[in-house]
């Protein structure tokens, strides 16, 4: 009887040790009840095993003194002492689901509870019915089911996701840790006499799938960002990258020359790692497709989904950023086109040339394009004003003018811009989850059966091969380039940079 009158306000506790807090039992409750060891529990309180079990004991007693409290206005929001970052990240989840209209229930959490506790190390952790009650009661959390009806009556996705959603990540995240990602389709070699017969290519298999390539774009919300290009080509070691042992951008490949899950989970760890030891946390807005699936293990990274109920105006990268890429990258292959066409020599251009130019052309999109491009996106800027506009476009005119000067064909009425959006509509990321299948227009195929060799893939030969320059070659193209350059009002940059390339030269051992 004794027992039944124990107030679980006063239980008794260890000598010259201050009275538990009501918050502190529950804290002990919930430690116990998700699997946390009852010796260790008890040294982080400084109470004797005796103690904590008059606590469980008593677990109603002291709950229902927790709910009398829970509500009072004058007490701060009652949390676990030992799973915090645990809830943290399960209030963030239940509260996406929330905005975006996905009914949650008890087994969801859980499993849910579960899954982040083992992205966050807590190996000791189990989500029991005791924990979830004690973690719906401590945030008022209460499961409805959803009718259809009320489901089609809530607000749209795009006003969820503009005034709930996106908004709760830039409070917590600065505009130098936000980035966006997306993969834009490109035909590295494609000239304005051949666009029409490019333009809605599916490009699964034959000749034209020789010519493309996958690109994966990234940059960060202020612009002072830009991801290492990611590249995706057909083949492993194309012949033109024959003695290259470094490339200015990340570089994989696959059959089908686009994103699959293998690819992206291994570029996303990279990324990771590179975060991890600037000891950044970040956050990478991208598109929900089977290609992009959940990186385990990420410590400086989190990954938000669009909804695939979005359109792509809220992608940033796609609000400009990818159209300036283009534009820039079409220019110059036009003219080293031109240039060919004025000197009468042929016309040569491999994926290694591509990969150069485009990390120029990557290097050139200027911060202010990017700033521009994620206000676009509905991305709210704390920079005022992004500058001036680039000139891109009155540059892609004149080029225009000059190729059909030069004899060169350009189809009537087709722009720079509208040149270098041709491809955008290419198929970038793998569609279903067995990489073995691809899909054309006419049916399922085996991916064996539009596989070619690297003899067969590449239209380089080896005869036409050029020899490795030698030690003293490099030397004297580089003093070339010097006599050239000084001749130029350069700055100090380029002054260092040129230092810096025959201080390399100088280092290597090669004759």
């Amino acid at each position: 009887m004794a027992e039944a009158s124990v107030d679980p306000l006063s239980l008794p506790e260890p000598r010259k040790k201050k009275s538990l807090s009501i918050e502190e039992k529950i804290d002990i409750i919930n430690a116990v009840e998700s699997g946390k060891k009852k010796a260790e529990i008890a040294a982080k309180y400084g109470i004797k095993k005796n103690s904590l079990s008059s606590i469980m004991k008593n677990k109603d007693k002291v709950l229902e003194a927790f709910e009398s409290l829970k509500f009072d206005p004058k007490r701060k929001r009652l949390r676990t002492a030992f799973y915090t970052d645990l809830e943290e990240a399960l209030m963030r989840w239940y509260r996406m689901a929330q905005c975006l209209n996905v009914p949650v229930n008890g087994p969801m959490l859980r499993l849910k509870a579960n899954d982040f506790a083992q992205k966050l190390g807590h190996s000791d952790f189990k989500c029991s019915n005791g924990w979830l009650d004690r973690f719906k009661s401590r945030y008022g959390l209460v499961f409805r089911s959803q009718s259809v009806e009320s489901a089609t009556e809530s607000e749209d996705a795009v006003t969820v996701w503009s005034q709930n959603v996106l908004p709760y990540y830039l409070n917590d995240y600065q505009p130098k840790d936000i980035f966006n990602i997306k993969e834009t389709g490109l035909f590295y070699r494609m000239l304005p006499t051949k666009t029409f017969a490019f333009k809605g290519e599916a490009c699964s298999i034959g000749k034209l799938n020789k010519e493309r390539i996958t690109l994966v774009v990234g940059a960060n919300m202020d612009g002072s960002e830009k991801l290492p290009l990611l590249i995706i080509g057909k083949n492993k070691n194309p012949h033109c990258f024959k003695n290259v042992k470094s490339l200015p951008v990340d570089y994989e490949s696959n059959r089908m020359a686009w994103m699959t899950s293998e690819i992206f989970q291994l570029w996303i760890q990279k990324l990771d790692e590179k975060f991890q030891a600037q000891k950044r946390q970040v956050v990478v807005f991208l598109d929900s497709l089977p290609a992009h699936p959940e990186v385990k293990i990420l410590k400086s990274t989190q990954l938000v989904f669009f909804p695939s109920s979005l359109s792509s105006k809220f992608v940033a990268m796609k609000q400009g950023v990818i159209k300036n890429l283009k534009v820039k990258y079409r220019f110059y292959l036009v003219k080293k086109f031109l240039d060919s066409v004025e000197s009468s020599k042929e016309f040569t251009f491999s994926l290694l040339d591509a990969v150069d130019m485009l990390h120029l052309c990557w290097r050139t999109v200027t911060p202010e394009t990017i700033i521009k491009s994620y206000e676009k996106a509905g991305f709210k800027s704390q920079h005022g004003e992004s500058g001036k506009t680039n000139m891109e476009t009155e540059n892609g005119l004149d080029l225009v003018s000059h190729a059909l000067a030069a004899g060169v064909e350009f189809p009537e009425g087709l722009s720079l811009e509208e040149y270098a959006s041709l491809d955008e509509d290419l198929v970038t990321c793998e569609t279903v989850s067995d990489s073995e299948v691809t899909w054309t227009k006419e049916g399922k195929i085996n991916e064996t059966e539009s596989y070619t060799s690297e003899e067969e893939d590449d239209d380089e030969s080896p005869e036409t091969e050029l020899p490795l320059p030698s030690k003293m070659e490099a030397v004297t193209a580089l003093e070339t380039l010097k006599k050239f350059l000084r001749s130029q009002e350069i700055n100090d940059t380029l002054h260092d940079s040129l230092a810096d390339l025959e201080n390399f030269i100088q280092s290597l051992s090669f004759k």
